[in-house]
């Protein structure tokens, strides 16, 4: 088997030759997208290698066969938790929808096909949305194995639905708050309402985080669920944030540092009493024997603890619209609850938070203005001490 590498226009393509057919025809496979000719000829031995080891015309291959195998592709290169959403897109409703057909056969008819009835079905938008995108990745990614291009081009995704937020108001949040008993579960629930970390951000806390000092909470890792090599579920603490704007630093007010300084001094009586067999990983979070809480275990005395105090069942998310709307309805600049929350920009704060608290969009505003058009001088330093003093205690209300 040979290979060459040819130009068409202003690209450089790998031209294989698979010998010839049974009509003494020859055959040849092209594989294009190069815009170099180094770049083609560095990518030749690969695709020769391929080749040899087993070839399958495009034609031959279903998208159900190619979904599998880019699904596993896929899963050396995401993390487990994104690699189980796209295997459940694919498994449910992209191969029962189009799996049948030939990677060569598909076209932008099918799909536009498939896509209204894929908004037709009583899937929530953001699912809907999610099938859409994992669709357009695997296409995309199809290029070398002979899949058209532009395929969804002019064919819209499902259309964006505004999702209702769950959160407490400040009445149910002290109401909750003063039923949440349990001595290790409490922390974690606490911690949420005080900073608005994520679960997984507040499971993979660890003390070396915490500075009591400056009174601060330093967000580096999260608690999330692998597979291991024998292909078993199983919790670990990665540095691997969501965005990188997950990577923050957070001011804790006093009540919440005394809380945490209580719960390190009963976690060190744990220690002692269960001596060598702790198993100490440093963590904020961490059952009485000090290995990693499962969330599973956290939801239940969580609601439980909804059900007692007799407050709407949120989910553990809500936790984190709670301490923002509350931060927001008291008057904290958006801004400063856009740093503490970790968002991108402060635009996907104000879109989430403005219809919940009337006011924001208008400080927003109001602190831009001042910003283009003051005739006198900010004293920057006293406007940063302002907004820290804005976040206050959730605890003393």
């Amino acid at each position: 088997m040979r290979g060459h590498i040819a130009k068409k226009g202003d690209r450089y393509y790998i031209v294989v030759d698979l010998g010839r057919d049974h009509k003494n025809k020859r055959k040849q496979k092209w594989f294009s997208g190069y815009k170099l000719k180094k770049d083609a000829e560095s990518d030749l031995p690969r695709i020769l290698q391929e080749l040899k080891t087993g070839y399958a015309d495009p034609e031959n291959i279903t998208f159900e066969k190619y979904l599998l195998d880019w699904l596993e592709r896929k899963k050396q290169n995401v993390a487990y938790g994104t690699y189980t959403h796209y295997r459940s897109y694919a498994m449910n409703h992209l191969i029962p929808g189009l799996g049948h057909w030939k990677i060569g056969e598909l076209d932008h008819n099918i799909l536009e096909y498939y896509v209204d009835e894929l908004k037709g079905l009583s899937l929530a938008q953001q699912t809907k949305r999610h099938i859409y995108r994992v669709l357009s990745a695997a296409l995309i990614d199809g290029k070398r194995q002979g899949i058209k291009q532009g395929l969804l081009e002019d064919i819209p995704a499902p259309r964006k639905q505004k999702k209702e937020i769950e959160y407490w108001t400040l009445k149910e949040m002290q109401s909750f708050v003063k039923h949440l008993k349990s001595k290790n579960h409490r922390i974690p629930i606490m911690i949420s309402l005080a900073t608005g970390m994520r679960r997984g951000e507040v499971m993979g806390l660890r003390w070396s985080k915490v500075d009591f000092e400056n009174k601060t909470i330093s967000v580096t890792h999260q608690l999330k669920q692998i597979e291991n090599s024998r292909g078993e579920k199983e919790w670990t603490i990665s540095p691997e944030l969501k965005t990188k704007t997950s990577y923050r630093t957070i001011n804790i007010d006093d009540d919440t540092l005394n809380l945490l300084k209580e719960h390190k001094k009963q976690q060190e009586i744990d220690k002692f009493k269960i001596g060598p067999d702790y198993e100490d990983l440093d963590l904020v979070c961490s059952v009485t024997s000090g290995g990693v809480m499962k969330p599973t275990y956290l939801n239940t005395v969580f609601k439980r603890t909804c059900k007692k105090s007799k407050v709407k069942e949120i989910s553990f998310h809500g936790l984190r619209h709670t301490h923002a709307t509350l931060l927001l309805a008291d008057g904290v600049h958006p801004k400063i609850v856009q740093e503490r929350l970790g968002h991108r920009s402060i635009e996907t704060t104000l879109d989430t938070y403005s219809h919940v608290v009337p006011g924001i969009q208008e400080i927003a505003a109001t602190s831009i203005g001042k910003s283009l058009y003051s005739q006198t001088e900010v004293n920057e330093k006293k406007t940063a001490e302002n907004n820290l003093n804005n976040v206050v205690s959730l605890f003393k209300k």
